[in-house]
């Protein structure tokens, strides 16, 4: 066990620190009472508690470690192995969050917190198989111009949210 951790520290480092981001994202705009401010700051926090703001908890931590491990490591797939996996991840908690409430009509913490966990965990192995791929490690203009559609899609659903599912506060699903 000890050999494995060494040999996987910074990988273990690195999730560890991106599922902590991550869960704190959730709390900062509790500690606003200032509507400009929430206005900023909720292009990169979530504002609300609909399934859509929840996703900034998991592309921001995503996007943010690709970038640092890109440099760490000295290893463009790092950045493109981020983009694929925190992309995979929103994904599939939308689709596991969607699937459970749609038989309990509402946000389950006890669920939410593990399926939030498990999710990073795997998806950020993912992303570490991926670096090493010479294809992920080769496209990275692909991987930037990926990256900036999604957080400007991220963005630009914040202030302009759409109808349905997940737009709705948890209050709206009963």
């Amino acid at each position: 066990m000890k050999e494995l951790c060494s040999k996987y520290r910074l990988e273990i480092i690195a999730v560890t620190i991106m599922i902590v981001v991550g869960t704190c994202m959730h709390f900062v705009c509790d500690l606003v009472d200032n509507e400009s401010a929430m206005k900023v700051l909720g292009i990169i926090f979530p504002v609300n508690e609909t399934s859509w703001e929840h996703m900034k908890m998991i592309w921001y931590p995503f996007l943010g470690a690709g970038i640092i491990l890109s440099v760490i490591k000295k290893n463009k797939g790092c950045f493109g192995g981020f983009v694929i996996s925190g992309t995979a991840a929103m994904l599939i908690i939308i689709g596991l969050f969607a699937f459970y409430q749609s038989f309990t009509t509402t946000s389950v913490l006890a669920l939410d917190i593990p399926l939030f966990i498990i999710v990073f965990i795997l998806c950020s192995m993912l992303a570490f198989l991926l670096a090493k791929q010479e294809w992920c490690k080769k496209s990275m203009i692909v991987w930037v111009i990926c990256a900036i559609l999604i957080t400007g899609l991220i963005i630009y659903l914040t202030y302009q949210p759409g109808p349905g599912y997940l737009f709705l506060d948890d209050t709206g699903l009963e």
